[in-house]
């Protein structure tokens, strides 16, 4: 039996901000998926935690105010991201907030008094000068007056900044840690994605990519993306069609991959609380069927009316642009050597319609423990969440 280690080590976040070959078929389902569950080593907060503990620190301020008000629920509401990145993470926003809230006797109600939501950018952090996701979070009473705007919270982890903006880059795993913000902050302000026929990856040569299958009668077929003006990769996908992610991995070594849609990880209905990462093997590909319900069942992604989807079952609203995003790093067994382009000491790095559970899907997973490298490749591919998707570049089907 392997036993499961949680990773302890917290990166202290942000304090003040700036504003101005042949693959082995991984289909079925049943096949060689592996789920990490931690980070190992002197490194910082994994991907999704250090959102967490900010959420946490903003949750005790409402608390406060609610306990002054002599309130005990709060609404909360959307977090909005920057237009020009058509970023959908909010509800991953909402609901680490919402859950840091229960955690603490706040009641989460939609008709609560008062209403918690806020907005998330890209910005530099002028303690260390890096690139950060700035949250900004305020308080409005029933007629959208605000009540109080809190102090920003900021992430500065590298695989959380690109799920939350949907970023698809490139950052070399040995470079200095100013030499991948400077790459991350090009790739953000100028987005690049390269498609060929149904692969999608951030740029020609690199291993890592993600294909899109999406379910026609019983079977599942890939379906090409298009880019658009902006340099964003994105999909048609029809309300109410079913879908699959394949995470491709064509490295010498194995790869842990964190894997969101609209910044809420595929494990945020799990059943098992501390997986985080889907092990795809070298030189292999492993499809993802839907959102992690044990290591036998997932729940299929499916786009649908944002009312039913598996993000409003936690969470109240949405953008109009939903977002898939495969962050890729470099995995290894627990104790062994890192590959020898992982920089010394440095694992983890300085790190409409929407997507619904669909029914339930035959898997068999197996759980194993990983050390993690630096985030080496993040691949992001938008889809519409209108009922008739528009204004979206040709693809084909």
């Amino acid at each position: 039996m392997i036993t499961l280690i949680l990773h302890a080590t917290r990166l202290t976040m942000l304090r003040s901000l700036a504003f101005p070959p042949n693959r082995r078929p991984a289909w079925p389902w049943v096949a060689c998926l592996m789920i990490i569950t931690s980070l190992i080593g002197p490194s910082p907060a994994r991907a999704g935690d250090d959102l967490r503990v900010e959420m946490a620190e903003v949750a005790k301020q409402i608390k406060l105010l609610l306990d002054q008000r002599g309130q005990d629920a709060i609404a909360v509401g959307d977090f909005r991201g920057p237009a020009k990145l058509a970023a959908s993470a909010g509800p991953a926003i909402s609901k680490a907030l919402a859950d840091e809230l229960k955690a603490i006797d706040v009641a989460v109600r939609r008709r609560a008094e008062l209403e918690v939501n806020g907005d998330y950018r890209d910005v530099e952090d002028k303690e260390s000068q890096m690139l950060a996701v700035r949250i900004t979070a305020h308080i409005v009473d029933r007629t959208g007056a605000e009540v109080v705007a809190f102090e920003p919270r900021g992430i500065l982890n590298v695989t959380t900044i690109a799920t939350l903006l949907g970023v698809t880059t490139i950052l070399p795993p040995a470079a200095r840690d100013e030499d991948r913000n400077r790459k991350l902050t090009e790739d953000i302000d100028n987005p690049k994605v390269h498609l060929a026929n149904t692969r999608i990856s951030a740029g020609p040569d690199s291993p890592y990519a993600i294909e899109i299958l999406v379910k026609s009668g019983k079977d599942y077929h890939p379906r090409a993306a298009s880019k658009d003006d902006d340099g964003f990769a994105f999909l048609k996908i029809q309300r109410d069609e079913i879908y699959a992610v394949k995470l491709i991995n064509d490295s010498p070594h194995d790869a842990a991959v964190t894997l969101t849609i609209d910044g809420l990880s595929v494990f945020a209905f799990s059943e098992n609380s501390n997986y985080t990462h889907w092990i795809v093997r070298s030189k292999e590909a492993l499809t993802i069927p839907g959102w992690h319900r044990t290591n036998q069942v997932s729940d299929a992604f499916k786009v649908t009316e944002y009312a039913q989807s598996a993000v409003a079952e936690k969470l109240p609203s949405s953008a109009s642009i939903g977002t898939i995003t495969a962050a890729f790093a470099a995995a290894w067994p627990q104790g062994s050597p890192p590959p020898e382009d992982e920089a010394p000491g440095k694992k983890g790095g300085r790190s409409g319609d929407a997507t619904g559970k669909g029914p339930p899907v035959e898997t068999n997973f197996t759980d194993v423990v990983r050390d993690i490298g630096r985030l080496r490749a993040s691949v992001s591919v938008r889809y519409t969440k209108d009922d008739e998707p528009k204004d979206l570049p040709n693809s084909n089907q």
